[in-house]
């Protein structure tokens, strides 16, 4: 407990004081890491459909995100972790995030980290909120709702 005396009224003010809440940095398994730092260096050599926005996330994750050696809360999305999401408050979708993905599979509920969408979703939580950079420049919210850690 503090106490507090105002200099102008002279009154007693006690008050509970909490203890302050220091953000920790997001946390992503070494191997996510890295994956990342290839998919940066793919993106900014192949400069495909958005480049400039996803080398922007991805630069973001990696600046943002703590490497781990260690496991990670099942609640943190990881590469090959089954996750479903809702963007724009629209309905729940479902997906496997990968870190290598054959070309025509989004269709197909797969994910992949090379993606805004899926460089966005990546080291969240659930029941975390983020922006959502989208391909024709509009900003969506993104939210997580479940994650299901790879086997």
């Amino acid at each position: 407990m503090a106490i507090s005396i105002s200099p102008h009224s002279g009154i007693v003010h006690s008050f509970v004081k909490e203890p302050s809440r220091l953000r920790q940095r997001p946390v992503l398994p070494e191997a996510d890491h890295q994956h990342l730092l290839q998919h940066l260096e793919v993106c900014e050599k192949n400069r495909g459909p958005s480049w400039t926005l996803l080398a922007y996330v991805l630069q973001n994750k990696l600046v943002n995100c703590e490497p781990v050696g260690t496991s990670v809360d099942r609640d943190i999305v990881t590469g090959g972790s089954f996750v479903t999401y809702s963007v724009g408050g629209g309905a729940a979708t479902s997906g496997l995030l990968v870190h290598r993905a054959r070309p025509g599979l989004l269709q197909s509920g797969v994910v992949p980290v090379a993606s805004l969408l899926g460089a966005t979703l990546i080291g969240m939580r659930t029941g975390h909120r983020a922006p959502l950079l989208c391909e024709d420049g509009s900003v969506k919210s993104l939210l997580v709702l479940d994650t299901v850690p790879p086997a």
